[in-house]
C-alpha cells in the first residue's frame, strides 16, 4: 500500500481575539490529506494568524484545530511543529543554498541519514511539481 502524503487539516469555528480586536472570526475549513491549500486575502485579514494557530505559534481563543482528527492543543507544540510546515509570505529560503539544500535543512538538523534526506527532498520536490533531477541544484533566484 502506498504511503499517503500529508494529513487532513481541519479548522472548526476557530477564533482569535486580541483584547476587543477579532483577528480571525469563526474560521472553518478542511484540507484533505495530500491536497495543497492556499489562503488568499487582503493584508490584515488573518491569513498568517490562522496558519500560526495551526502550528501553535499563536494559541486560538476558541474553536478546534485538528490534524488527522487529533486536536493540536493535545500535542506538545515542539513535536507538532516537527511534523508540519507551511510556506511563509516573506522570503524563507537561504539564497546561498540550492533548492535541495534548503529543503534538507530541517532533516539535517534532526540528524536524519543522508539517504533519508535525499529521498524526502525528492518526494517534496515532486509534491510541488518540481523535477528533482532538473531543479535540485538550482538556487532560489533561479526559480521563477
Amino acid at each position: 500500500m502506498a504511503e499517503r502524503a500529508g494529513a487532513t487539516v481541519e479548522l472548526r469555528e476557530v477564533t482569535k481575539r486580541y483584547g476587543d480586536t477579532v483577528a480571525v472570526d469563526r474560521l472553518s475549513f478542511t484540507v484533505p490529506a495530500g491536497r495543497i491549500c492556499v489562503l488568499v486575502g487582503p493584508s490584515g485579514c488573518g491569513k498568517t494568524t490562522s496558519l500560526r494557530m495551526v502550528n501553535r505559534l499563536i494559541e486560538p481563543t476558541s474553536g478546534e484545530i485538528l490534524i488527522d482528527g487529533q486536536n493540536v492543543l493535545a500535542d506538545d507544540p515542539t513535536q507538532l511543529r516537527r511534523r508540519i510546515g507551511y510556506v511563509i509570505q516573506q522570503t524563507g529560503l537561504f539564497p546561498h543554498q540550492t533548492v535541495a539544500e534548503n529543503i534538507a535543512t530541517v532533516p539535517r538538523l534532526l540528524g536524519w541519514p543522508k539517504e533519508r534526506i535525499q529521498a524526502r527532498v525528492d518526494e517534496l520536490m515532486r509534491l510541488i511539481g518540481l523535477d528533482p533531477e532538473r531543479m535540485r541544484r538550482r538556487y532560489p533566484a533561479q526559480l521563477s
